[in-house]
């Protein structure tokens, strides 16, 4: 049913939808802003856990020992420098590498120059500590947008709606690939910055074609 035939009852919930589902957005992305937007800080060991220890603490726990789990910790908290990465190259070889080497799973993760960047990364809080950020970028938004392309928008009569339905879904397409590929890799800001500018542009579009819809002229 066109959004223009309903009664102002559903007009008015679906309106509490739509913006909900921007609402939601809006504070994904101040998530993702406050976690992975910020331009890298000076190479030192984070104040707090580092993504690496929250890997190895977490869903990474069953594959590493105690004992080279502190290991990492102690090389994270002197700096993870070059000089003392031996104490954990051969974990890293043994127990990363195995999955992470070239041609296998990413992020790539055999060498110092891979571990590194995510040992110095700190681990993230708020809700991209409560929602990791594989389940927000991969699950998350998509979702989100597909709640409100499949049910709001392409039910609106706006001659240019399947423009907009393309451009949500290259917008999403685009996120989950950056963030994919930047795993470990903090200092390519451009990326994760264009894609939430394209994700709050198509979103912002979307809600402002579905609202003119609901409310113009003549729609009572």
């Amino acid at each position: 049913m066109s959004l223009r035939g309903l009664p102002s009852s559903e007009r008015r919930f679906t309106t509490l939808v739509v913006l909900a589902l921007a609402l939601a957005l809006g504070l994904g992305l101040a998530s993702v802003f406050l976690g992975e937007l910020k331009p890298p800080g000076p190479v030192q060991a984070p104040p707090g856990r580092s993504r690496l220890m929250a890997v190895l603490e977490g869903v990474m726990a069953a594959n590493t020992t105690p004992a080279e789990t502190e290991r990492f910790r102690a090389w994270v908290t002197s700096g993870a420098t070059r000089e003392g990465f031996v104490q954990v190259e051969s974990v890293v070889a043994n127990n990363c590498a195995s999955c992470h080497a070239p041609g296998g799973q990413f992020p790539r993760l055999a060498r110092f120059e891979d571990i590194r960047p995510l040992a110095l990364e700190a681990a993230p809080e708020g809700l991209l500590g409560l929602i990791d950020a594989r389940t927000l970028h991969l699950i998350g938004f998509p979702l989100l947008f597909l709640v409100a392309v499949g049910g709001y928008l392409r039910r609106t009569a706006w001659p240019r709606r399947r423009l907009l339905m393309g451009g949500c879904a290259l917008a999403v397409v685009f996120n989950a690939g950056q963030w994919w590929l930047r795993q470990g890799r903090p200092e390519a800001l451009w990326a994760p910055w264009t894609a939430a500018t394209a994700l709050a542009l198509t979103m912002s579009a979307l809600v402002s074609v579905v609202l003119s819809e609901l409310w113009k002229p003549g729609t009572d």
